[in-house]
């Protein structure tokens, strides 16, 4: 018997209305994350905002760069930007250049990721989204803005699930992420 396996990696995220502690928070993204350790087995974590209302998580399946400066969720170099995301920037190096032309920036891996997320800083995220060709999701949260956008490549040939429930919005790359009773609870 042949087993496909879907490698790649795996991107949470949720936004909680409801009155809620760092622990219930953190142990939400964690579950979600959790489920998704298949998709990229390399390394996961989670980032959640100050006042435990945002969090995003991230399971890595290291590809450009296999060191931990690829890990994700990934900040911007100024700190307003951190982004969760799965796919590959196919002219990521052309952008790259093209940032380091207008920053002087001091880059710490080689991956699309830190790529896509300087250049949302810099270009922001419509001119960004013009400039990249390939195939992702991902969720990047303005910090300053305190707004979370999610976007997928044109064709969606990577997956993003959302729904909102009780007060929680909730986002991942796949469903099982996002439909777990507990979370909810």
């Amino acid at each position: 018997n042949f087993k496909f396996y879907k490698i790649m990696c795996g991107i949470a995220g949720l936004i909680n209305n409801r009155e809620n502690s760092f622990i219930e928070i953190n142990k939400k993204i964690r579950n979600m994350v959790q489920s998704l350790n298949h998709r990229g087995p390399d390394n996961s974590d989670i980032w959640v905002n100050d006042n435990k209302t945002i969090a995003l998580g991230h399971s890595r399946l290291s590809i450009l760069d296999l060191t931990k400066n690829g890990s994700q969720p990934m900040l911007s170099s100024t700190g307003r930007n951190i982004i969760t995301y799965n796919g590959e920037i196919y002219n990521h190096q052309e952008i790259r250049r093209k940032i380091s032309k207008n920053k002087n920036i001091n880059w710490s891996s080689n991956t699309d990721t830190e790529t896509l997320i300087e250049s949302i800083e810099l270009f922001g995220i419509d001119e960004t989204l013009k400039k990249i060709n390939g195939m992702f999701a991902f969720g990047v949260l303005d910090k300053y803005e305190n707004k979370l956008y999610l976007v997928r490549d044109k064709i969606g040939e990577k997956p993003l699930y959302y729904t909102y429930s009780k007060n929680i919005f909730l986002f991942a790359s796949e469903l099982s992420a996002i439909t777990s009773p507990n979370l909810f609870d």
